[in-house]
């Protein structure tokens, strides 16, 4: 009886721990619907380094961030 609680309860832990994998199609699906809102793609974001990947920053928009980021000289 004991052997039979612990096999089903390691085929019911192999189980969640296959569906939390995700397939690289799945994770840029994800990611795609994230990086959608410009607000992720926005320097500082939690998720810039990631939307970078997806929607690389041109080199006007690099400038951009650089002149928005740089100090005032005050």
């Amino acid at each position: 009886m004991k052997t039979t609680y612990v096999a089903v309860g390691l085929t019911f832990s192999l189980g969640l721990i296959l569906s939390a994998c995700q397939t690289p199609q799945s994770r840029q699906a994800e990611l795609a619907q994230i990086c959608a809102n410009p607000v992720n793609r926005a320097t500082g974001s939690f998720y810039y380094g990631e939307c970078q990947s997806l929607y690389p920053s041109t080199d006007r928009r690099l400038q951009r961030n650089y002149r928005l980021g740089a100090p005032t000289g005050n």
